[in-house]
């Protein structure tokens, strides 16, 4: 657009528009260049995400070609089967302990309720300390001051 108006001038002989065909301008040969790059871009896109899924599919393919079911004898099979069944019996047996254990919750309440029991009988021992404490301090003092009595009368 900008040559078109830098070729048009007010002064002299207009100018006639000259249109050229959609593939032989110079815009239209950078806009298909654009596109094709673009394209090129895409597809290269779309060819590695086609090769990671096969790789993908043959890694899978070739895993399970490699997998071999293995073959044991009939005594070796029971044997197996024997464990197993053991394990489950074990298991078994395990679930029911842990079903036969007593709630976690009553243990912890019932301990608390045994705590504050133990706190109540401390703070009655406490308090029964002194009141005894009280009580030898009384006698005491009732003994010193009667053989100080005695004492002083002797003289």
């Amino acid at each position: 657009m900008i040559d078109v108006v830098s070729n048009l001038s007010y002064k002299g002989e207009p100018k006639e528009l000259v249109l050229e065909k959609y593939n032989v301008s110079d815009y239209s040969y950078f806009t298909n260049l654009l596109k094709e790059e673009e394209n090129k871009d895409k597809r290269e896109l779309i060819d590695n995400i086609e090769d990671e899924k096969n790789l993908i599919i043959k890694n899978n393919e070739e895993e399970n070609n490699y997998f071999i079911k293995p073959y044991f004898e009939e005594p070796l099979k029971n044997e197996i089967l024997d464990r197993v069944e053991r394990m489950n019996l074990i298991l078994n047996m395990i679930d029911e302990s842990i079903d036969d254990l007593p709630d976690s919750i009553m243990n912890e309440e019932e301990k608390c309720e045994e705590i504050k029991k133990l706190q109540r009988k401390k703070d009655e021992a406490k308090e029964e300390l002194k009141t005894l404490y009280k009580e030898y301090d009384d006698l005491y003092n009732y003994v010193t001051d009667h053989l100080r009595y005695c004492a002083i009368n002797m003289k």
